[in-house]
This record gives structure tokens, sequence and C-alpha cells, in this order.
């Protein structure tokens, strides 16, 4: 079975490529437009699980978004499930994040734009195999 991601990206051509790319590769994607989707998305398939499990097993955020930034969004994901996984793909770079990552919690990454779509695959596919390991 394949991986649940649920995309936060405002950038249509990269959510295309996005869902592309994963569904070609067996994963499930939702795409949200904006961070206010992105958690409305994310409390919606939330009502259907259980106390100990996850609704996604991985969260792509952009760090730019309308309504609610990436940062925002991860803030209130992880008020629901502290220990959501969650990758930023953003064009800022690892500096402007730092803030962020240290004010989140450690189950954030962060990919800097641009990168392969088959390395994001790759990416998430072994990081949601590490967690799973442990």
């Amino acid at each position: 079975m394949g991986l649940r991601i649920l995309s936060g990206e405002d950038n249509e051509f990269a959510a295309l490529q996005y869902r592309k790319i994963f569904e070609k590769n067996q994963h499930s994607i939702t795409i949200a437009r904006d961070g206010e989707e992105c958690i409305l998305k994310y409390k919606k398939v939330l009502e259907n699980c259980s106390a100990d499990s996850y609704p996604f097993d991985v969260v792509l955020l952009d760090f730019v978004m309308p309504k609610k930034n990436g940062v925002q969004v991860a803030k209130d994901i992880l008020d629901l499930r502290p220990h959501q996984k969650i990758i930023f793909a953003s064009a800022f770079g690892n500096g402007v994040l730092d803030d962020a990552s240290a004010i989140l919690k450690d189950s954030i990454e962060i990919l800097q734009k641009p990168f392969s779509l088959e390395f994001l695959v790759k990416k998430i596919e072994n990081s949601c195999a590490l967690k799973n390991i442990h």
C-alpha cells in the first residue's frame, strides 16, 4: 500500500507535478491550494482516525502560501497530532526556516527547492520508512 500524502502547495504547476509523480509511484496525494484549506483537509480526514493514528503519512508544505503560511499550518497540525511527519519544500534556504524549525518539533524536515520530483518521492518514502521502523 502506498503512502498517504497531504500537500499544501499554491503553485498549480507544482501541485500537478506532485500529483503525477506520487500517483505514478502508487501513493495517494491530497492537494490543498492554501494554508487554511490544508488545515481543513487534515481535520476532515482526522475525524475518521483513531486516537493513536495519523490521517496522513506525511504532510508536504510550501513555506509561502495564501491565508496561512507553512509554519502556521505546521503548528496547527502539530497541535492536533504532535508527531505528524512534516516536510517543508521551499525555495527559501534553511536559514530562513531555522527559527521555524526550532519552534516546531523534530518531526520537521526541510527540502530546498529546486529538487527533482524523483528525489522528492525517494526522500518521502525513506523518511516514512524510517518513522515506521521506530
